[in-house]
């Protein structure tokens, strides 16, 4: 039971790191950042494995819960930053993969060994994770927003297959381009911050005209600092400030209501509500399994289904498979609901129900359809927000999407005491048909499309000056690659 109580704790510490992650990634980058959670992750598990007391299982609970959140901002930036957009669905799916993989192993672990066993043997993954890190280059798009031209080519060659610098020319020029546009538009913005002293007509329409040498793009890439330590300071918080107001703006705020409701629905649609309760829910139905093992059954039937996402989401799409995952969560929930009501309602005490199977089918349904569109919002994190924000909004998006999480299990054992399991259900398989309407109107198809036309989305109906956007990453990625063919 202490285990259980003590693992609550980190759910509700998963927002704090979210919204802390989407400041730090932008000022460590990427892969420096992956890198270095790997440390407080090592140490979280050590801790919660050899933990003398409740106390420092808590301090154990809270260090893995902030890492758990911090991760979200820098995976989710670089897998869309660094991935073309015809593999780009696949690439966000894999992470989805070994997200239910990672769940599937941990029961198993659960049921197999003690929970001290299972922390110990977790402890092993960061090490892992830190030498693949270590193995992979920076986003190419961060690095030329630092200035490192060069480095960024190296990154480009990595990338695309070990090429030649010649073969990623054309894609880096772009990219330069379409960093130097950005600060252009943002040079435009009626910001006194950035407007004052540096906006000139004369040195705009030089930039467009007159090619630039890697000198002279460099000089402009980092135009941002201040030789002076304090003014650089200055500068990057008023940078940072900027960047907090932009999440109100529509290319950034329209996006954020794409996906922190998309996220609600799906920790509202049943699994995650009785996932901590599991065992009980299941005795409660009288499953044909154990409590214990019918968690592993869970796990397992997400992991199949995230991999069949994966071999899937570039045929049918990502909206697709939302709606029909979502329809599907919406009916095992009523079914359910229905048959707690007809059989497990009127049960007098000792009294066996039938047909057991049902049920256990429905859950299995539940956790699959779950499975496919849980990973959907991730997917979407790294698509959907423009690149001087994505970091930020990811950790936005996090941040709602754990505290959902946490309300969701928090609320499910008084939600059965008002309404009974049945009402329950009911209560779940009523969120998941709201979702699914929601999801027919506000979902837009991002399945093989540049980041630079789902930004174009997003910004379409606003005045000329707002809606004019810039070549992003995605569409650069896929103009390069057409004109290689």
């Amino acid at each position: 039971m202490v285990p259980c109580v003590a693992g609550s704790i980190a759910y509700i510490c998963q927002p704090f790191g979210s919204l802390s992650s989407g400041v730090l990634v932008e000022w460590l980058g990427r892969k420096r950042f992956m890198m270095l959670l790997n440390v407080p992750f090592l140490l979280g598990w050590v801790l919660m494995c050899t933990a003398p007391n409740y106390a420092m299982l808590c301090v154990a609970s809270v260090l893995v819960g902030v890492t758990i959140g911090l991760t979200e901002a820098p995976i989710n930036s670089y897998i869309g930053e660094v991935c073309q957009p015809e593999i780009r669905g696949m690439m966000t799916a894999c992470a989805g993969v070994f997200y239910q993989c990672g769940f599937f192993l941990e029961y198993l672990f659960g049921s197999l060994t003690n929970w001290r066993t299972a922390a110990g043997i977790s402890a092993s993954i960061p090490i892992f994770s830190a030498i693949y890190i270590a193995l992979v280059p920076e986003a190419p798009i961060w690095l030329i927003s630092k200035g490192r031209i060069t480095d960024a080519e190296r990154a480009l060659c990595w990338l695309r297959g070990w090429v030649e610098p010649s073969a990623v020319k054309q894609e880096l020029n772009e990219l330069i381009r379409y960093h130097e546009e950005t600060k252009l538009l943002l040079m435009n913005e009626p910001r006194d911050q950035q407007t004052k002293g540096r906006e000139n007509p004369a040195f705009a329409e030089e930039n467009e005209t007159r090619p630039k040498s890697k000198t002279e793009v460099v000089t402009v890439v980092s135009d941002t600092e201040a030789p002076v330590g304090g003014s650089m300071c200055c500068g990057r918080r008023v940078e940072m400030l900027d960047r907090v107001r932009d999440l109100v703006r529509p290319p950034t705020l329209r996006p954020l209501l794409l996906v922190i409701p998309f996220f609600f629905f799906v920790h509202f649609s049943g699994l995650t509500s009785i996932r901590p309760f599991m065992v009980h829910v299941f005795e409660e139905y009288q499953m044909p399994v154990s409590g214990e093992w019918a968690t592993v059954v869970s796990g397992g039937c997400g992991v199949v289904s995230t991999f069949l996402m994966m071999g899937t989401v570039q045929l049918i799409g990502k909206r697709p498979l939302s709606l029909m995952c979502t329809a599907g969560s919406a009916l095992a929930a009523l079914l359910l609901a229905v048959y707690a009501l007809v059989e497990v309602a009127p049960q007098k005490a000792g009294e066996q129900l039938s047909a057991t199977w049902a049920p256990l089918l429905l859950f299995i349904l539940l956790s699959f359809c779950n499975g496919i569109v849980g990973q959907m919002p991730w997917m979407l994190l790294s698509e959907v927000f423009p690149f001087r924000t994505r970091g930020l909004s990811g950790g936005v998006s996090a941040a709602g999407c754990y505290v959902f999480l946490f309300l969701s299990a928090k609320t499910f054992l008084d939600i059965e005491h008002s309404f009974h399991l049945h009402g329950a259900f009911c209560f779940y398989g009523t969120i998941s048909c709201i979702g699914f309407v929601f999801l027919y109107f506000r979902l837009l198809e991002t399945e093989g499309k540049s980041l630079e036309e789902i930004e174009h989305h997003f910004t379409e109906g606003l005045s000329a000056r707002r809606s004019t956007y810039t070549p992003s990453i995605g569409g650069v990625a896929k103009r390069c690659a057409t004109r290689n063919k």
